[in-house]
C-alpha cells in the first residue's frame, strides 16, 4: 500500500518570512511539492513575499530550454486569493494584490506524457514527465519565480510523496524527499529532480569527485552497469586530466529509456554538474558518443562560452566540444580507429559537405536552429570539421610539440582569469583570437574565424596538408579521411 508522508509548513513558512524581514533581506521563495505516485500531476504551491504591493508577474517557462513553445498549457489550475490575469502567448500570470504581507499561488503541472514518438525526444527532456514509475522535473517545469523579485533563494519542500522510492536531487543526492532543500536562484538550472519505483542510483568516485549514475531497471536489454563502468574507470577521469581540472563538487549522468519511441535513439543535455540523457535500443557507439560529447560540455559549452548568448559560437560550443570527445574516447580506448574514421568521415565530413546548408552564415543558425535539423546540426559539423583541421595545423607547426589541448589550456587559463573577475562574464571572440594566435599567425585566425565560420565556407581540403598519416582524398565533391594502417590514433591524441 501507498504510504503518504504529509508535512505541516504554515508556521515553518511564516517564521522564515519574519526571520528575513528582520534581517532587512528578501525572503526566499517556498515551493511546496505533491504528488501521489499515480497520477500524472505534481500539485505545486508557492509562498512568497510580494516585492510590489500592487501586482506580481510569473512567466513559466523556458523558450530556450528546447524550444517548447506551448509549455504553458502543462500549467494549470491556479488559484490565489487575489485577482489574476493570464496571458498564455507572453507565458505570464499577472496576480493583482488585495492585501499586505505574505502570500501563496498554487497550481498543478500536467506531467502526462505526450506519446508522439515523432517528438518524444524534445517532449521527454523538455516538459515535465510524470508517470507512475517516473517523475522528472527540473525547476523550469514548476517554478514560477516572479520577475524582478529581490529573493536570491528558493527552498522545496515536498509535503506528500510515495514512501520509499528511489529519489535522487542533484544539488542534495543522498538526501530524501522529506529533507527540506534550499537552493539560490543561480542554481536552477543545476537541479534535476529524479523519483521512481524502477530508478537505479550509483555512487562512484573520480579523482576524488562523487560521480553519480541513474538508470533504469525498466531496460530490459541493455546491462547500463557494465555499459556504463569505462566511462567511470577512464572516460571521466580522462577529461579531468586533459583539462587539469578537479574541481567540483560532484558530477551526475541520468541515462533514461525513452517511453515513447521504438526505433534506435539518443538525446540529451547537459547541465553544470551533469548531464540528462534518453535512449532506446542498444546502447551502442552512437549512443556512447552522445553520453560522451554531454558529458564533455562540463568545460567547452557550460563553462568556457565565446559571446553572451549561446547560439553567437556553438561552431566552438558544440564543434570544438564534439572534437575534444572524440580525443578523449580514442584516448581512453572506449572507440577506436574504425570508429573515429567512421564518426569523421560519415557524421562529419560526408554529412556536412552534402548539406544544403553547409553555406548558411553562422548568424543565421539560431533562427532555425529548433525547426529544423540542417541547421540544428550545422555548428557541429563546421565546428568539429574546422577544430580538426585546426589541431592539425598546430601540430605541423610546431613539428609535433603541440596540439590543440595546448590552445584549449591556454583559453581555459584566460577563461579562469575572466570568471575570477566576474563569475558572469563570458570569453571574447578576441580571447579566441589572442589564445589561437600562440599557435598560428594572428592574420591566418582572424581570416579563418571570418571565412569558414563566421560566413560558412566549407573548408578546402585539397588545399590543406595534414599530419603524417593522416590523407584527405575527395570522393566527388565530399572530402574523405583515411589513416595509416601502422598510425597508433590513440598515442597521437596521447600527446
Amino acid at each position: 500500500m501507498t504510504r503518504f508522508l504529509p508535512v505541516i509548513y504554515l508556521l515553518c513558512s511564516i517564521s522564515l518570512f519574519a526571520k528575513a524581514q528582520n534581517k532587512n533581506t528578501a525572503p526566499p521563495l517556498a515551493y511546496h511539492l505533491g504528488w501521489d505516485g499515480k497520477s500524472a500531476i505534481l500539485q505545486v504551491s508557492l509562498d512568497y513575499m510580494p516585492a510590489n504591493k500592487d501586482s506580481t508577474v510569473f512567466i513559466y517557462g523556458d523558450l530556450n530550454f528546447g524550444g517548447q513553445k506551448e509549455i504553458f498549457n502543462v500549467l494549470q489550475n491556479i488559484n490565489t486569493k487575489d485577482k489574476i490575469k493570464l496571458t498564455p502567448r507572453e507565458r505570464k500570470i499577472t496576480v493583482y494584490h488585495t492585501g499586505a504581507g505574505p502570500t501563496k499561488i498554487s497550481y498543478t503541472i500536467n506531467g502526462q506524457l505526450v506519446g508522439n514518438p515523432k517528438r518524444a525526444t524534445v517532449d521527454e527532456l523538455f516538459r515535465p514527465l510524470i508517470t507512475p514509475n517516473i517523475l522528472y522535473l527540473v525547476p523550469q517545469f514548476f517554478m514560477i519565480n516572479p520577475v524582478g523579485h529581490p529573493a536570491s533563494e528558493a527552498s522545496i519542500q515536498w509535503d506528500t510523496f510515495p514512501a520509499g522510492l528511489p529519489y535522487f536531487m542533484s544539488t542534495a543526492a543522498g538526501a530524501g524527499p522529506a529533507v527540506k532543500q534550499t537552493i539560490t536562484l543561480k542554481q536552477e538550472q543545476d537541479v534535476l529532480m529524479l523519483m521512481g519505483a524502477n530508478l537505479v542510483i550509483n555512487t562512484y568516485k573520480v579523482h576524488g569527485i562523487p560521480y553519480y549514475s541513474i538508470t533504469s531497471k525498466s531496460d530490459t536489454i541493455n546491462n547500463l552497469k557494465a555499459e556504463l563502468k569505462p566511462f567511470f574507470e577512464r572516460y571521466f577521469p580522462g577529461l579531468r586530466d586533459f583539462w587539469k581540472d578537479n574541481e567540483a563538487p560532484y558530477y551526475y549522468i541520468s541515462v533514461l529509456p525513452l517511453l515513447s519511441i521504438d526505433k534506435p535513439w539518443a538525446t540529451g543535455y547537459s547541465q553544470k554538474h551533469g548531464f540528462v540523457m534518453r535512449y532506446s535500443g542498444k546502447f551502442d557507439d552512437d549512443k556512447k558518443r552522445v553520453l560522451a560529447h554531454e558529458t564533455s560540455h562540463s568545460w567547452i559549452g557550460n563553462n568556457m562560452q565565446i559571446g553572451n548568448d549561446e547560439f553567437d559560437n556553438q561552431w566552438f560550443g558544440e564543434g570544438f566540444n564534439d572534437y575534444v570527445t572524440m580525443i578523449n574516447l580514442v584516448k581512453s580506448g572506449i572507440q577506436d580507429k574504425a570508429a573515429f574514421l567512421g564518426y569523421v568521415n560519415k557524421n562529419n565530413l560526408y554529412d556536412h559537405y552534402s548539406s544544403q546548408v553547409k553555406n548558411a552564415p553562422n548568424d543565421s543558425i539560431a533562427a532555425k536552429f529548433w525547426i529544423d535539423k540542417n541547421y540544428q546540426t550545422l555548428p557541429y559539423k563546421r565546428g568539429f570539421i574546422y577544430a580538426f583541421y585546426f589541431d592539425n595545423q598546430i601540430r605541423l607547426t610546431s613539428a609535433g610539440k603541440l596540439s590543440i589541448i595546448d590552445f584549449l589550456l591556454t583559453l581555459f587559463k584566460r577563461n579562469r582569469q575572466i570568471h575570477a573577475a566576474n563569475p558572469a562574464a563570458n570569453l571574447t571572440l578576441d580571447d579566441y583570437i589572442a589564445a589561437a594566435s600562440k599557435f598560428i599567425p594572428e592574420k591566418q585566425v582572424r581570416n579563418e574565424i571570418q571565412t569558414y565560420l563566421i560566413k560558412g565556407k566549407p573548408l578546402d581540403f585539397k588545399t590543406i596538408r595534414l599530419i603524417d598519416g593522416f590523407k584527405m582524398d575527395y570522393h566527388d565533391s565530399i572530402p574523405v579521411l583515411t589513416i595509416g594502417k601502422t598510425i597508433n590514433l590513440k598515442k597521437i591524441y596521447a600527446q
